[in-house]
């Protein structure tokens, strides 16, 4: 996670990478850049809080994955992580709604994994709705990666979509080393698939 000053913006951006999540009520932007990696973005209009995750793979559901493991390299940590803090910080499960992105069918991935991008997505909202918070937008799947960037305040994202092959390189080179840090292959990268 870093942050920054954008100028086109005129706020801070703190970026968050796979495995992380972050929270805030401040005049701020988050951001993050994905592949098959989905992002959970969740908003409470009322506290004016708001929060997103980054994560690359959907976990399964252990004693292990949902209660000790905090650092939200699975979904199931991801999200339930990310909804805790919502809650900590003050925004009630009934006044949060959520935002889905992500799970792009960029990597050419090893035939056991060839389903990763779409349970991500359906881990997303599985545990969205288990937890009865709506989701009132989502842009996933296909060949994309994508850049979002949601609003804490207002809660609005602005998303730019591409299929350029230096973008997916890049994305790619994060999923690898984040995979290889989990001790699993990602795969490679390809365009218009």
């Amino acid at each position: 996670m870093y942050e920054r000053y954008s100028k086109k913006y005129e706020k801070k951006i703190t970026i968050i990478h796979p495995g992380e999540f972050y929270v805030s009520r401040n005049d701020e932007l988050i951001g993050t850049l994905l592949g098959s990696c989905v992002a959970v973005c969740l908003h409470d209009a009322s506290s004016g809080l708001a929060g997103m995750n980054h994560f690359m793979l959907p976990g399964r559901i252990s004693e292990r994955d949902i209660f000790q493991d905090s650092s939200a390299k699975y979904g199931i940590t991801a999200i339930n992580e990310l909804i805790s803090h919502m809650e900590r910080a003050g925004a009630p499960i009934r006044n949060l709604s959520a935002k889905v992105f992500g799970g792009g069918h960029v990597l050419s991935l090893e035939a056991n994994s060839v389903t990763i991008p779409h349970d991500n997505v359906r881990l997303a909202r599985v545990l969205l709705e288990h937890a009865d918070i709506p989701i009132v937008a989502s842009d996933v799947g296909e060949n994309y990666t994508r850049k979002i960037l949601m609003d804490v305040k207002s809660g609005r994202i602005y998303l730019k979509k591409s299929t350029r092959q230096d973008v997916i390189d890049f994305v790619d080179g994060r999923e690898q080393t984040y995979a290889q840090r989990l001790g699993r292959p990602a795969g490679k990268a390809v365009a218009g698939r």
